[in-house]
């Protein structure tokens, strides 16, 4: 049973909060889904430029570029109810001039590992309009509504994914490879970027542990740190395949930011728990 793993035993459901769609369970939990991550950077000079009136900064990659990613998710069993979401997040810190490891790998490490840096929600929608009060009346986020088609099977054992917004434009689209396994060679990349010690720290834990910035908002005037929680009994991380892999941004504020993907990681069963920035206990 879900409730018995570890993720959602340390992290319970404790609280209820009014939103202007009814009452809602605090913290937020999925029990069940599958996720997408998408690893990459963008052009750091446009970045600035998009998140000037933050208090946070960019972290570089080693190449001079910001690194950024997106994550969808089909989030089949949740506190919430079912539903799905996009987001298009930055890697940030509060220092200025921060610098990943030259690996294809080094933001999917990070985000695990770096709990110093955070990742800066610029971008969200979701298809539940009690999610997306959630996540604006609460925690402080800027989702939008959208239509979800994610992760279904392709005749050469690919998955596609299709995010539209509600006019029906293009938000993103694309398809990847299907994986069963990490290969070894992705594991002896991410080993010497992070150290064995460290991948394995990471691997036999219950749960990893990072964090995500709101923009400012009359909701959270500040940029704050929310705890999260990822587990998942398969994922499956590899690098960026261009001869397989597909990936199409389609909304202006997004593709004129140049986003060039570098690696991806697979994650099912996916359970998820995110607590607000006050919640501390």
């Amino acid at each position: 049973m879900a409730l018995n793993h570890p993720i959602f035993q340390d992290n319970p459901l404790s609280g209820e909060i009014s939103l202007s769609t009814g009452a809602a369970p605090t913290p937020y939990h999925v029990y069940d889904g599958e996720g997408l991550l998408i690893f990459g950077s963008v052009d750091f000079d446009m970045l600035q430029l998009m998140i000037a009136d933050e208090s946070v900064f960019p972290v570089k990659t080693a190449s001079g570029a910001a690194a950024a990613g997106f994550i969808m998710a089909n989030f089949e069993d949740a506190s919430m109810g079912a539903h799905h979401e996009l987001q298009f997040f930055v890697l940030v810190s509060e220092k200025e001039g921060e610098v990943l490891a030259a690996s294809p790998f080094a933001l999917a490490i990070a985000m695990g590992t770096r709990h110093d840096w955070g990742t800066l929600c610029l971008n969200l929608w979701n298809d539940s309009d009690a999610v997306i009060a959630y996540n604006n009346e609460y925690l402080g986020l800027n989702a939008r509504s959208a239509n979800f088609s994610l992760f279904n099977k392709k005749p050469d054992h690919g998955l596609n994914y299709d995010v539209t917004d509600q006019r029906g434009a293009t938000i993103i689209r694309g398809a990847f490879q299907f994986k069963k396994t990490t290969r070894f060679s992705a594991i002896w990349n991410m080993s010497r970027t992070a150290g064995f010690r460290q991948i394995m720290k990471l691997g036999n834990a219950a749960y990893a542990c990072g964090h995500v910035i709101n923009r400012k908002s009359p909701v959270l005037p500040q940029n704050r740190a929310a705890r999260i929680f990822t587990s998942s009994d398969h994922a499956v991380t590899r690098l960026w395949n261009p001869e397989a892999d597909q990936l199409a941004i389609e909304e202006p504020r997004l593709s004129d930011i140049e986003f060039v993907p570098s690696s991806l990681q697979h994650m099912w069963p996916f359970r998820f728990v995110y607590r607000h920035p006050d919640d501390v206990g």
